[in-house]
């Protein structure tokens, strides 16, 4: 309830919102990997800190989805009826799996196995990043087969399971797959990204706000104070990622994502060893240090612009 809530949170929860969105919005993706850590470093279970994780993006990626999503073509064999569908359906159909498995796993294995199985996915993620090329203009005839739309199921599919269980929105393996696998434009990509990490994390949320088998009010306040941040910081993101695009710096979008992999990767392994504490405080630097070099690039980008 209300009156359990530190008072010290009604100012965090927003700032924390807004700063971790920021970064969200520029590359379509969430902030649970700043989110958790902060809400177990204030005192909340790991299943709260999962569910607020979840829940506090759908208000900020919400208004910019409604804007955006006709960018996106929903034609016969179009990117949007054949990709973005099957995979926003599997990662409804999986993103109610995350509480039960999570719970599973903690009790059987405590959370180190579940850790490193993160890092060799983050790992591979990163790498296949920064080694591979973003997809600059849309391919306006491209045309996708069935064959294509049931790897996209397959990958909603395990994705879903990601997200829930982890408490992250789950663009950090849709964003890889989609401009890899399917050969999908950034633009297009980071549209596309804001409509499924939007199904992933309402989807696998709200099932955080009955754990227990009680409503936890203490979930829906402290997600909606973070929200509150979320959604000045997400759309200031978004136009950061436009504005560098515009500048001509597609590939740097592309590339630069697996500092969020790199991110990840040094708290885990900062977990595993036993540093917990230390890590935790750390995401906060790292936070801080993200919003610094991107607010810098922008700057840098409209300075020297490639066109």
């Amino acid at each position: 309830m209300l009156w359990d809530i530190d008072i010290a949170l009604w100012i965090v929860c927003p700032l924390l919102g807004m700063v971790g969105m920021f970064s969200g919005g520029y590359w379509g993706v969430g902030c649970g990997w700043l989110i958790v850590p902060t809400m177990l470093l204030l005192g909340l279970s790991p299943m709260e800190a999962v569910g607020i994780a979840l829940l506090q993006m759908v208000p900020a990626i919400l208004p910019t989805v409604v804007k955006t999503y006709r960018d996106i073509k929903w034609s016969k064999g179009s990117l949007g009826r054949s990709i973005i569908l099957p995979m926003a359906i599997g990662s409804f159909l999986t993103s109610f799996t995350g509480d039960p498995i999570n719970r599973a796993l903690n009790a059987a294995f405590g959370d180190k196995a579940l850790m490193l199985l993160f890092m060799i996915v983050m790992i591979f993620i990163g790498c296949q990043t920064a080694a591979s090329r973003a997809i600059v203009y849309s391919r306006e005839s491209a045309t996708y087969t069935g064959k294509s739309s049931v790897g996209a199921w397959v990958a909603g599919l395990f994705t879903g399971v990601f997200s829930s269980v982890l408490g992250v929105g789950g663009a950090v393996v849709m964003r890889p797959a989609l401009a890899s696998l399917f050969k999908v434009s950034e633009k297009e990509t980071s549209t596309s990204i804001r409509i499924l990490l939007l199904v992933t994390t309402l989807t696998g949320g709200l099932h955080y706000l009955w754990g227990g088998g009680a409503f936890q009010w203490k979930i829906l306040v402290l997600t909606l104070l973070i929200s509150i941040g979320g959604m000045i910081g997400f759309p200031l993101g978004v136009k950061l990622h436009d504005h560098v695009a515009r500048c001509g710096y597609t590939q740097h979008i592309h590339k630069s994502f697996s500092v969020i992999a790199a991110i990840v990767i040094t708290s885990s392994t900062l977990k595993l060893c036993g540093w917990l504490l230390f890590s935790r405080y750390l995401m906060l630097v790292f936070a801080a240090m993200l919003v610094c070099y991107l607010v810098g690039f922008g700057v840098y980008a409209a300075h020297h612009a490639k066109r």
